[in-house]
């Protein structure tokens, strides 16, 4: 079994056990759907907050799972659910055509590169199905994803760049061939990722998984220089340590921002020194010997909507 696989497996089973535990906010309404895109019918998953009365237009968190996953999964995963219950947002949970997204990269044994299966079309139609069915702030439509679902938000960033108010990737850098193309207008990006992340290296460079070749992507520094040339930002940045409140766990996080004349252009990258391929403050992961180490300094999952509050697109 390849090794990816056998993640996804592990933390698939593992949150599944505890769905009852602290997977579902519990007030609020979860609706799975589809929609056809071309001649491809599309699934996903929707969390209504129990706030959402429809007389206000809430903010949209759209929520990429990694390679092997399922939204069901992510949600459980990052626990975004609780969030929009806390804060009141709506959560989207798309679902890729087999187990991967179309993120960019050049990846031959990728079912969906293969098919050149149309991604951007379908977030893109979802978000205006959504967007005109459940009353969503147009100005406040968010992406976030991990791993391959974090490199597939940063393409989105990218070619839906006039629609999304922020993008945030955890364990995912830009494919090397996106990398090649240019927003329309600038985008608020968040980075985290660990620096010891054995799928997806601090480095970039050839992607391998079970012996086979999946891809090239840019470094993480190389990523966030992307974005900040793009958003015509300092490319020297000011980075500073964040509280070790959890020495156990073999992590520390770097805050590292570069400097922009308007916020609206932001660019962050939280540096995890030690962290692994997961996503900080998650309450389940995978074995650290298959994945390395989870972060508890920081919950990804808060950071990213703690960002995303900051940025509504003009």
């Amino acid at each position: 079994m390849r090794t990816r696989t056998f993640i996804a497996a592990s933390l698939a089973t593992a949150l599944l056990v505890s769905v009852s535990a602290w997977g579902d906010a519990g007030r609020g309404r979860t609706v799975r759907d589809s929609i056809t895109v071309g001649r491809l019918e599309r699934s996903y998953e929707l969390y209504l907050p129990s706030r959402n009365t429809g007389e206000e237009r809430l903010p949209l968190v759209i929520v990429l799972h990694g390679a092997n996953a399922c939204g069901t999964v992510m949600s459980l995963y990052t626990g975004f659910n609780e969030y929009a219950e806390r804060i009141n947002f709506i959560a989207l949970y798309p679902n890729a055509l087999g187990p991967y997204w179309n993120d960019g990269r050049v990846d031959m044994h990728s079912p969906a590169f293969k098919m050149n299966v149309n991604d951007v079309a379908f977030i893109s139609r979802l978000v205006s199905l959504v967007v005109l069915q459940y009353h969503v702030d147009p100005k406040r439509v968010y992406i976030a994803g991990f791993s391959n679902g974090g490199m597939m938000a940063l393409r989105l960033g990218i070619e839906l760049s006039g629609r999304l108010a922020a993008v945030a990737s955890v364990g995912g850098t830009l494919p090397r061939h996106v990398a090649m193309m240019t927003p329309r207008e600038p985008v608020p990006v968040l980075l985290i990722h660990g620096s010891d992340d054995p799928t997806v290296p601090w480095t970039g460079g050839k992607l391998i998984s079970g012996g086979r070749r999946r891809g090239e992507v840019l470094s993480i520094i190389d990523t966030a220089a992307y974005f900040a040339v793009k958003n015509r930002c300092g490319v020297q940045p000011k980075m500073r340590v964040l509280d070790d409140r959890h020495h156990e766990d073999g992590t520390l996080v770097f805050h590292v921002a570069y400097p922009c004349g308007d916020p609206e252009r932001e660019v962050l990258l939280l540096s995890i020194q030690g962290g692994g391929h997961t996503w900080p403050g998650a309450k389940f992961s995978a074995p650290e010997t298959k994945v390395g180490k989870t972060c508890r300094d920081i919950n990804a999952t808060e950071i990213i909507c703690e960002f995303f509050s900051r940025h509504v697109r003009k």
